[in-house]
């Protein structure tokens, strides 16, 4: 067996699992479960899509094919500046808070 694609979650390893079934290569997803061992925060990387040694080289051509069709990441299409004004609005928002919290509190 090799690995053949490292997802970011479960969800998308069992998706292209499922993606190379259809074009008749099985496929294997393996360390799906193992975020649920880390708790409630966000784990990253630990699910992967596995396939027979034989079915290698045409994973890896569907797996290549199907990101190319995907639309660019959301984070590449923010426009410039908008983090640091969301950043300066949190902030904002976090101050206007606890003061309305010390005088509710007084």
């Amino acid at each position: 067996m090799k690995c053949v694609f490292h997802a970011r979650d479960g969800i998308e390893a069992h998706m292209l699992a499922d993606l190379l079934d259809q074009v008749g290569i099985m496929a294997q997803v393996q360390g799906d479960m193992l975020q649920g061992a880390v708790g409630e925060l966000p784990a990253a990387g630990l699910a992967s899509v596995w396939v027979a040694e034989s079915d290698e080289s045409r994973a890896r051509e569907v797996i290549a094919e199907f990101e190319a069709s995907q639309p660019a990441d959301i984070g590449q299409s923010v426009r410039p500046g908008a983090q640091r004004s969301f950043t300066r609005g949190l902030l904002l928002g976090m101050v206007i808070g606890a003061v309305v919290m010390l005088v509710l509190l007084r």
